[in-house]
């Protein structure tokens, strides 16, 4: 009985690890898939790593792929979900630029997402985690200015550290807010793709109601209302109406 303990022991301890290491080797395999051309392999093998976990890095190798196998409404998908977590992305931005030069509905364009203003590069800027870092440190920071202050005797300089240490905790808590912020903005998901060739906006959500306008693949639109197997979208116009949901995919 010993004698089998200590293999399901060791193997028992050595899961946690291999499922670490699991889509390290998978992201190898589809970076060597891709380098060769096999462009549906590395998209499966992409699609896979994505279920467990994500990045900007990753949603723009899947992009890449969909570029290489010509479906660019899907290529423009993933790479403006990869500029929600990495916002101002160079590279990210120029295959997108590349890839919107396909889309008919040119006038029903939407910007991706940028940092044009000074409050967009201050609560995310092009590091999506930067905030949550700094109020991790902020907090490091307040409990040294705390702790040293609790070992000296009453002076200038205990009041100094617990200056520095109130300083340090309303960095931190702001620090904390701003990353919240940003989290809430990631997981927002309030624009879509069409990926459809071509789709009917219907002034209601029902089959044989009055057609007000179609749209065609590649267009980005702002989501609203959501009945059922129909979602009601509006284009920068300001034209409302609604499509099935099928018919997009969500940023």
């Amino acid at each position: 009985m010993k004698r089998l303990l200590l293999p399901l022991l060791m193997m028992a301890l050595s899961l946690p690890l291999t499922a670490r290491n699991a889509p390290a080797a998978l992201l190898d395999q589809a970076q060597e898939a891709y380098a060769k051309g096999h462009h549906q392999q590395a998209l499966a093998l992409y699609d896979s790593i994505n279920t467990e976990y994500t990045s900007a890095g990753l949603l723009y190798n899947i992009g890449n792929c969909y570029s290489k196998l010509g479906d660019f409404p899907r290529a423009i998908l993933y790479y403006e979900k990869a500029l929600r977590l990495s916002p101002g992305a160079e590279d990210v931005q120029a295959n997108l630029d590349m890839e919107r030069t396909k889309v008919v509905d040119r006038m029903n364009q939407r910007p991706a997402f940028t940092l044009g203003s000074a409050w967009d590069r201050l609560q995310g800027g092009k590091d999506v985690d930067q905030w949550a870092r700094r109020s991790i440190w902020a907090s490091i920071l307040m409990a040294f200015f705390a702790g040293a202050g609790l070992l000296i005797r009453p002076t200038y300089a205990k009041r100094l550290l617990y200056g520095a240490a109130g300083i340090a905790l309303v960095a931190s808590v702001a620090s904390a807010a701003l990353a919240a912020y940003r989290v809430h903005n990631v997981e927002q998901r309030s624009e879509a793709i069409i990926l459809s060739p071509s789709v009917e906006i219907l002034g209601e959500p029902r089959q044989g109601s009055t057609r007000l306008f179609i749209l065609h693949q590649g267009t980005k639109v702002d989501l609203l209302d959501h009945q059922g197997e129909w979602q009601e979208v509006r284009l920068p116009s300001g034209a409302v109406g609604w499509l099935p949901t099928t018919s997009i995919g969500v940023i």
